[in-house]
């Protein structure tokens, strides 16, 4: 079975390399460091899931999802916002754009991989 492809939109460069490094051995990685080149690899690459940071440059990660979600070619991937943003607000608006899911930093890599799981509908709930 082939890795699952995860695109992490990241643009804190000790943050990027955390999650590299804690997710590599078991899922195949892209890798953005500000908005426009998500959306960019996100279009080109169609990953499985993308773990979106909500504060990048160029492009914020809800302008990044919004467009995600409202291309016919890209709608169907799963977002799953990783930000220090925790207030109900940002959390509702990230879910208004369309993130599958919104998780707040930090936070440890057993609760991202269940989240990455969960929006691939590989665990109930």
């Amino acid at each position: 079975m082939a890795k699952t492809i995860i695109l992490i939109a990241e643009d804190n460069e000790v943050v990027h390399k955390t999650l590299t490094s804690g997710l590599s051995k078991e899922y195949n990685l892209l890798h953005a460091f500000d908005g426009a080149e998500a959306l960019m690899i996100a279009a080109d690459k169609k990953p499985d899931v993308i773990l979106l940071d909500l504060m990048m440059p160029v492009m914020d990660g809800r302008t990044v999802c919004k467009k995600l979600k409202s291309n016919p070619n890209t709608r169907s991937m799963k977002i799953v916002m990783v930000t220090g943003r925790d207030e109900q607000h940002d959390r509702l608006v990230g879910l208004e754009v369309g993130a599958d899911e919104y998780l707040t930093k930090p936070c440890s890599f057993k609760y991202i991989k269940r989240a990455i799981n969960k929006v691939l509908n590989r665990v109930p709930y």
